[in-house]
């Protein structure tokens, strides 16, 4: 027999399950016994073990979704909150430049020397109209008159004492300070009492 009719044989022998039972009866070595795969399948994972690993897999899936869904949504109201902001103040820049416009506008009211009245009044007309145009942008004053000294809003430049006036107490406005929105723009430059 050639080698090549004795693999042939050999294959058979394998496939075929009397062969099969008459090599276990003579205790052939040739083929190990294997289980069944109905066997492995039943005998490997009960069936508690694979609702638990289940069970386990789907609240891990559960806590990564949550997770996630509450990141999306802390994320949402970050960017919501960063919109509105840059919409508020936009004009931070803009409205801070101009305030050098308005003081230099509010020092020609006061020092001018003019006997032209009408001058004078399209002056102040464009003035008021420039503080308009600022407040309906959110630019507001910062009211110091009777004010107790704040140094979030208020730069104490000059300091005297007054007889009958509290320590602390706003004196006198030296340049007036302004907020956009409920933001700081400029602080008033203010002198207090001590």
């Amino acid at each position: 027999m050639t080698e090549k009719e004795q693999n042939q044989e050999e294959i058979r022998q394998d496939a075929d399950p009397e062969k099969q039972e008459e090599n276990k009866d003579a205790g052939s070595a040739e083929t190990p016994e294997t289980p069944s795969p109905d066997e492995t399948l039943g005998a490997e994972i009960p069936v508690e073990d694979a609702e638990e690993n289940l069970q386990a897999a789907l609240d891990e899936a559960n806590d990564k979704y949550m997770r996630l869904a509450a990141e999306y949504q802390n994320y949402r109201r970050r960017t919501d909150a960063e919109k509105t902001g840059i919409a508020q103040y936009a004009n931070e820049r803009i409205a801070k430049d101009l305030l050098n416009v308005v003081d230099s506008f509010e020092r020609a009211l006061e020092t001018s020397e003019t006997t032209d009245e009408g001058f004078k009044n399209g002056v102040d007309l464009i003035y008021k109209q420039l503080m308009t145009v600022l407040n309906n942008f959110g630019v507001s004053v910062i009211e110091t008159e009777g004010k107790e000294f704040d140094p979030n809003f208020h730069s104490a430049v000059m300091s005297e004492e007054v007889e009958g006036v509290e320590p602390g107490m706003i004196l006198m406005e030296l340049q007036k300070g302004y907020m956009l929105n409920d933001r700081l723009l400029r602080p008033s430059m203010v002198k207090v009492s001590v």
